[in-house]
């Protein structure tokens, strides 16, 4: 097979990040909802172990989700390690990016830095993680794969509107929504989120191996 199909890739990787997103969305509230702004070490430390583990599944899912897409492009290659890498850097990466919120507490909308501003920086960061990222996933694959190096470009260049349209999607709830709408929200901005990512990784795949069959 000359590469999975793009559309194949795009539901993957929206599934994975609406899982993802919708653990993420949930365990923010919880956050707020069981500490608020941390006083104290115990507080701080369920506060971290909370947007963690919502990290964690988001990478999980992502990791597991991709790995399968590649196996439908080469299915001999060996996945474990791309999971493992996923999980190590885009789970605790997502977790590192959310844990100043999360340690906020309840922010104070009026005060907080307007919309544009926050998509831009979610747009940055998702350059940044999407290198990070894309080296990690890129290494378990080097023996594999003819050219395991332009993963990171491409990493790089999806995972920009994607957390663009993540971080977008995370400052729309309001302090008073129900759990449910959060996580809603969650949900429908991981699978947009995730389907653009797919399809952006999904068209460049085949680079990594252009004359595999």
């Amino acid at each position: 097979m000359a590469g999975a199909p793009v559309g194949t890739w795009m539901v993957l990787c929206a599934a994975a990040e609406a899982v993802g997103m919708s653990a993420a969305a949930a365990a923010a509230r919880l956050s707020t909802a069981t500490v608020g702004e941390p006083s104290t070490p115990g507080e701080t430390v369920v506060a971290l172990a909370l947007v963690t583990a919502g990290g964690l599944v988001e990478g999980t899912a992502l990791g597991l989700a991709q790995a399968t897409g590649l196996r439908a492009w080469r299915r001999r290659l060996r996945t474990a390690g791309y999971v493992a890498a996923t999980v190590v850097v885009a789970g605790l990466g997502w977790a590192g990016a959310s844990a100043p919120a999360a340690l906020a507490g309840a922010a104070d909308e009026s005060a907080g830095p307007p919309a544009w501003l926050v998509i831009a920086g979610g747009a940055a960061l998702g350059a940044v993680l999407g290198t990070l990222l894309g080296a990690a996933q890129a290494a378990t694959l080097r023996r594999q794969v003819p050219h395991p190096w332009r993963w990171i470009g491409a990493n790089a260049v999806a995972w920009i509107p994607a957390m663009a349209l993540i971080f977008a999607g995370a400052t729309t709830p309001a302090e008073g929504w129900p759990l449910a709408a959060v996580i809603g929200t969650g949900t429908l901005t991981g699978a947009l989120a995730g389907a653009v990512l797919g399809a952006l990784l999904g068209l460049r795949l085949p680079s990594l191996d252009p004359d595999g069959d």
